[in-house]
């Protein structure tokens, strides 16, 4: 699910860049692959119904476990983002997209690897640019409003993303709706550009088997290794299984 939602985000970034300059170029994310060690399927009976029809189940990559109700509770740490499964069932999540956006000490904004003008701050509005195709001036690529009180000494903080396109963006690649609408936010932390997404999604669990959902919709393909899978404990580790085998795997961190 991370490096797979990471890659859209950064695609995001480059297309909104390259539109600004007047050009467009298409990404693909990287495949999800099966981690090394996880457990042989188990093969099991299917049970039927009263026509003697099977019944759909969860495919089974792992012993089955009856875990008792809000074992999930608590922030979850995974190779390239964080979840937060809240006792009020909601799931906030944050993403680290420093890979492609970051700034550097002097305030440079670094997109892809490539220097771009500093930023402008007032310690209240961010503006950052991007270089321009043509070597011309540099053009407007995002605008960030402080959340807080106004801190001209740092860029660390949590900010509102005042360009809507970009927020919309961000929005329709984590559910794969462009018509999406939620609250997405972005963090600073020591020039690490972080996507969060407070209260973004509902959750359930029950026994082993856990499912993601936006309110009011029954689309669980948002986050597609967590959407509706199964998981196993293991001490202060977790890790989730898709029907196809995919697993996810996340360290507690409180």
């Amino acid at each position: 699910m991370n490096r797979k939602i990471t890659a859209l985000l950064i695609g995001a970034a480059a297309m909104l860049s390259l539109a600004a300059c007047g050009e467009k170029e298409e990404s693909s994310a990287r495949p999800i692959n099966i981690e090394k060690g996880t457990a042989a399927a188990v093969t099991t009976q299917a049970p039927t119904n009263a026509a003697g029809e099977a019944e759909t189940q969860p495919a089974t990559f792992h012993e089955r476990h009856d875990y008792e109700d809000g074992v999930l509770v608590g922030r979850w740490s995974g190779d390239e983002a964080d979840i937060v499964l809240q006792e009020n069932g909601k799931v906030s999540a944050e993403f680290d997209i420093s890979e492609v956006m970051m700034l550097s000490k002097d305030g440079s904004f670094m997109l892809s690897g490539e220097t771009n003008p500093p930023v402008q701050y007032d310690g209240s509005t961010m503006t950052v640019f991007a270089n321009a195709e043509d070597g011309g001036e540099a053009v407007e690529f995002l605008k960030l409003s402080r959340i807080g009180d106004p801190d001209p000494d740092s860029f660390d903080g949590l900010y509102d993303i005042a360009t809507e396109e970009f927020k919309q963006k961000l929005a329709g690649i984590i559910v794969g709706d462009d018509t999406a609408d939620f609250d997405v936010k972005l963090r600073i932390r020591y020039g690490k550009f972080i996507v969060c997404l407070p209260e973004f999604c509902d959750y359930t669990q029950n026994g082993d088997e856990f499912s993601l959902a936006l309110e009011g919709s029954g689309d669980g393909s948002l986050i597609d290794g967590l959407g509706d899978s199964t998981f196993v404990l293991d001490g202060d580790n977790v890790t989730f299984y898709t029907d196809e085998g995919i697993s996810e795997q996340f360290e507690k961190k409180e």
